[in-house]
């Protein structure tokens, strides 16, 4: 087996509300920067990033949906399929903590009952904090998510480690590792 060769490819979504950080998030795995201009995605983007779990080389195929109502029909047409995916939210925006759950119903509905992680976005504005950790832990339960993590796109904080324990976790659910 070469090198190069891909073993698995898992298709990976990020679902969230506008905002909240999911580009960056990819940016940052993906190209490892961060761009300061925020720029709605409009539909979604398609990313794809190579990684090793436990010596087997995985591509991740990661789209990246716009958060905006108007893209709810794409999300759920382009969503058909998927593996795994991160519900996201921004720790400083209280109300797109609160829409997880119809997040997760947008997700199940298409994609059906996939592992998934909450990620708690924006940990670097820690002085504009509106959700707890604590909170976030205990919807990640309520949620059956597989766990809650906090990260930053901007410093890098937990970002390639959020990407790869949701990689393996879903190397364990399908590939019976």
């Amino acid at each position: 087996m070469s090198n190069n060769e891909v073993n698995i490819k898992y298709k990976m979504v990020l679902f969230g509300t506008e905002g909240v950080g999911k580009t960056s998030l990819v940016q940052r795995l993906v190209n490892s920067k961060f761009d300061d201009d925020y720029t709605p995605t409009l539909g979604y983007n398609v990313y794809e990033k190579a990684i090793i779990i436990d010596k087997i080389k995985i591509s991740l195929v990661i789209y990246d949906f716009g958060g905006q109502k108007q893209f709810e029909g794409m999300r759920k047409m382009t969503s058909q399929g998927s593996d795994t995916a991160f519900l996201v939210y921004d720790l400083t925006n209280k109300e797109s903590f609160d829409n997880l759950s119809d997040w997760r119903m947008e997700l199940f509905d298409v994609a059906g009952e996939i592992p998934f992680i909450i990620i708690g976005n924006k940990v670097d504005l820690y002085q504009e904090r509106q959700v707890t950790k604590e909170k976030g832990e205990q919807l990640s339960v309520e949620l059956g998510a597989l766990t809650h993590l906090e990260t930053s796109a901007k410093t890098g904080k937990f970002v390639e480690e959020a990407f790869n324990m949701l990689a393996r976790e879903t190397l364990k659910k399908y590939e019976n590792v």
